[in-house]
């Protein structure tokens, strides 16, 4: 486009008066001092570079250039003699002369960066030669842009090759600064062509008329240009509504084929034409008709919108003229649209379920609030938690906790009909039921929903069996605020899980009272932790046939100083669900370890594991850690397991205690016998002691099937060269009664209560008879 027009222009410059053409060639030739200041400042800058770099090639081009210079300030010298004496005749000739000696300068001014760029590493020598160059080029742009062709092919030559030299230089500051040259050449050729402008300017004022015939045209074609190269479609119609002007942009928005419109054509005709193509009854397209030109031309700076078929949505946009004409620009927004459609949506629904959001289930809840009010009825809150959902997503993969996530957000939608469904977040869910009229609706409801949600699902290969803990919130006894009435139902799901899982519970007062009180525990909890009021007590597990203390299990106890004594089955729970309990397992395993260390070399240590340890890996690095601290030997730790941290991810389970193994540490099967007591467990994990469950020591005395119960494990575990812990021995029938049945080792208050640090060293000074007799 650029060459054709410099072509263009070079063609009309040849049909010019002589008069002007000789003020142009005279452009070239004159001030006689820039050309003998380029020649002199070319020698000089290739001399300093070729003395620098000592390199022939580069001294080789830097006289190429200063030879150059002077045969150019020589021609320029005979040239004004020839003008002043009156005998210039060939200005073709004199312009070839000038063309061949300005581009022989820029080529070799410009093979002479290059080559100093690229056989050279000082900075000073890139410095100047780029200096020289680009200062070239810039006057260049002044004193030639006459002759808009010339000019442009002596920056191109001059300054290209440096571009090029900088971006084969290789480093990435070189190349920006080849990008910067580049930018250059193309702001030289604009400026060029705009200084032109101003000379051909200047001429007109004594070629008027002749001139002002090219002025016009130039203004033509660059309106014509512009009009023609905009992404908007434009239609101009004078005071009368009258088309003066369009572009080919409004036809192509439009699909109007060439030729179609005409100078001339109304705005009402012009805007009938554009409505064809909606399929619209005739009342509606006039209604529409008059609809665009009341509001369209009749408010200045208005817009209107417009669906044509191919979901092409074209917006109308109109510009009062001075002279009362208007401009109407056409605007192809579907694109637009949608990405505002898109992120509408986002910002209302679930991205992966495609169920409406936190937020939007808000607003729908005080909507519905509001309407509840006005019409007596009430409204349920249903919050849905999965169970269980953490253990499949970490074993099975996010794309299959993923799959799940939408399985169950379709299974609910499929139950509830047309009450909301939406993600909460995580694996959480709630449903809007509106209105509800009574508790026994809203209860049959949870129901349902518990037992749907019961039943398997089918994820690709995978058969997952989850329950939902579902807690209830209704008006007005859940609140009558969207904030109140989600904590409450929150409330009620915990409640839920608390009492089994799967199932569901609606909100009663007293569970907010028991929140308070469990969100009380849990900051003395953390004030506990930090102030140290949290203890370890040791309890012995005695050896039934020698009645050897053969080790002891660490207890942790909390003497709250205005509650009292708390049990650890309150408040390990809360440690568990905040996140506490980490660091509380870390402190016990480093307090014990180094109680331990003080013990007689054969008494070994016991420490109870949550169940919540086996989701971090980092487990083995804190036994270790403990260990390392206080010198134990491993052997000496036993580390108590209930079955419920088998029940999570068994692989990873699995990983962790193979992991402990290989530190030296033992484990144990804590409260064998409750729950999913399974004989699996004791073949994939590995267990060298099993303890049973209090339960069944405390019930020997009233009936047989403990006894019976005891005596299988006993027997069992004798073939499976485990160690049998009997828990719970509080009188002398149960001691006698486990030890017949075969138990290895025993533990309970018979045996010895729970004892502090001094407690403990004392009782283990002891031999057996007396520890017996202490306890």
């Amino acid at each position: 486009m650029l060459i054709r027009k410099l072509l263009a222009i070079r063609k009309s410059d040849r049909e010019l008066p002589r008069e002007m053409r000789e003020a142009l060639v005279d452009s070239l030739f004159a001030p006689f001092t820039s050309l003998l200041t380029g020649a002199l400042a070319g020698g000089v800058i290739g001399a300093a570079v070729s003395w620098r770099s000592q390199d022939i090639g580069i001294a080789l081009c830097s006289a190429a250039v200063f030879l150059i210079g002077v045969a150019r300030v020589i021609s320029a010298r005979i040239y004004r003699r020839h003008r002043e004496a009156g005998r210039l005749e060939a200005l073709g000739r004199w312009e070839k002369i000038y063309e061949c000696g300005a581009w022989a300068f820029s080529g070799m001014l410009g093979l002479m960066c290059f080559v100093s760029v690229l056989r050279s590493s000082d900075a000073s020598i890139h410095l100047a030669v780029g200096a020289t160059s680009i200062g070239y080029a810039a006057g260049i742009t002044g004193r030639n842009a006459g002759r808009p062709l010339m000019a442009i092919a002596q920056v191109t030559l001059s300054a290209f090759p440096l571009g090029l030299a900088m971006f084969l230089y290789g480093d990435g500051f070189h190349v920006v600064l080849g990008c910067v040259v580049v930018f250059f050449i193309v702001g030289m050729a604009d400026i060029t062509l705009a200084i032109r402008k101003v000379i051909i300017q200047a001429l007109v004022n004594t070629r008027e008329k002749a001139m002002l015939a090219v002025k016009y045209e130039e203004q033509a074609n660059l309106f014509d240009a512009a009009l023609n190269n905009m992404s908007h479609g434009l239609c101009m119609f004078d005071r009368n509504k009258k088309l003066l002007v369009w572009n080919e942009r409004f036809l192509e928005l439009m699909s109007f084929p060439q030729g179609s419109v005409k100078t001339g054509a109304t705005a009402r005709e012009i805007l009938r034409r554009c409505l064809d193509p909606i399929d619209r009854p005739s009342l509606s397209a006039r209604r529409l008709m008059l609809d665009i030109q009341r509001n369209l031309f009749r408010t200045p700076g208005s817009a209107y919108e417009i669906t044509l078929p191919g979901r092409r949505i074209i917006a109308l946009s109109q510009r009062l003229m001075a002279d009362g004409g208007s401009v109407v620009i056409f605007e192809d927004i579907s694109e637009r649209k949608r990405a505002e459609a898109k992120l509408a949506h986002m910002a209302q629904y679930d991205e992966l379920t495609g169920l409406p959001n936190r937020d939007t289930i808000h607003q729908r809840v005080r909507e519905a609030l509001a309407m509840t009010r006005r019409r007596g009825a009430q409204l349920a809150i249903h919050l849905i938690d999965l169970d269980r959902f953490k253990g499949i997503n970490d074993s099975l993969g996010h794309p299959v906790g993923d799959g799940l996530l939408k399985a169950v957000g379709m299974r609910l939608q499929d139950l509830v009909g047309t009450d909301m469904v939406a993600r909460f977040g995580g694996d959480e869910f709630v449903v809007l039921q509106s209105p509800v009229y009574g508790r026994i609706e809203a209860t049959d409801l949870a129901h349902r929903m518990a037992s749907a949600l019961a039943m398997p699902f089918e994820i690709g290969e995978h058969q997952i069996h989850i329950g939902g803990s579902i807690g209830v919130a209704m008006t007005p006894d859940g609140g009558l605020e969207v904030d109140q009435l989600v904590k409450h139902a929150d409330m009620a799901m915990y409640a839920a899980k608390a009492d089994g899982r799967g199932d569901f519970r609606v909100f009663e007062p007293s569970m907010a009272a028991a929140a308070q009180t469990r969100r009380a525990l849990e900051i003395d909890l953390r004030d506990a932790i930090a102030r140290r009021e949290l203890a370890v007590r040791y309890q012995p597990l005695v050896n039934l046939q020698t009645g050897q203390i053969s080790g002891c299990e660490a207890l942790l106890r909390w003497n709250h100083p205005e509650r009292g004594e708390i049990p650890p089955s309150v408040f390990i729970p809360i440690a568990e669900e905040t996140g506490l309990i980490s660091s509380i397992t870390e402190w016990v395993l480093r307090e014990a370890c180094g109680e331990a260390a003080h013990w007689p070399s054969g008494t070994k240590l016991a420490v109870n594991l949550s169940p919540v340890h086996f989701r971090d890996s980092t487990l083995p690095l804190m036994v270790g850690a403990a260990l390392g601290h206080s010198h134990l030997a491993a052997a000496r730790l036993e580390l108590e397991i209930t079955e419920t941290a088998l029940l999570r991810n068994t692989d990873a389970t699995l990983s962790v205690l193979n992991q402990l193994r290989q530190l030296g540490v033992s484990m144990s099967l804590d409260d064998f016998g409750t729950g999913y007591s399974s004989l699996s467990y004791l073949r994939k994990f590995p267990f060298h002691k099993i303890k049973i469950d209090a339960s069944f020591t405390q019930d020997l005395d009233s009936g047989e099937d403990s006894t019976a119960i005891i005596r299988a494990i006993a027997s069992m575990g004798a073939n499976l060269g485990m160690t049998i812990v009997a828990e719970g021995i509080e009188t002398e029938t149960q001691l006698e009664r486990v030890r017949s049945e075969g138990c290895t080792e025993g533990q309970g208050y018979l045996l010895g209560r729970p004892m502090t640090s001094e407690q403990i060293r004392r009782r283990l000074a002891l031999g057996p008879d007396e520890a017996l007799l202490v306890a």
